[in-house]
């Protein structure tokens, strides 16, 4: 196993990848870190819910690859790799648990705000 490409997984290429560690570091840092503005369990919340649906985009984007056949107008064959969305039961799951983790997080900020005494 070459070591340069055990971390080519973790690059942040796509905007799913960037929320997975935004989220992930959030998350982990309102565990330890008191906040201010917001209470640590209405970051968790709005932060696992970022984690999660950035999972479950991620496992919803697929690589799919094939060969192109030589051509006179493109070239010789060459083997074609590109990422496709393929919706899956895990990654929709992950998909609504995140969105519903976020949203209950808004409800509950928003409720801390309009109701403060």
């Amino acid at each position: 196993m070459d070591a340069t490409q055990l971390f080519k997984n973790l690059s942040l290429d796509t905007w799913y990848k960037a929320l997975i560690y935004v989220g992930g570091a959030v998350f982990v840092a309102s565990l330890f870190v008191d906040v201010k503005g917001l209470t640590n369990s209405q970051l968790q919340l709005l932060s696992g819910g970022a984690l999660l649906l950035g999972l479950g985009e991620w496992k919803k984007h697929k690589e799919h690859s094939w060969i192109k056949p030589p051509n006179a107008y493109t070239g010789p064959a060459a083997i074609i790799t590109e990422t496709v969305r393929s919706p899956d039961f895990v990654g929709t799951l992950f998909d609504v648990v995140g969105v519903a983790l976020i949203l209950f997080g808004i409800v509950r900020i928003l409720k801390a705000f309009l109701f403060q005494h």
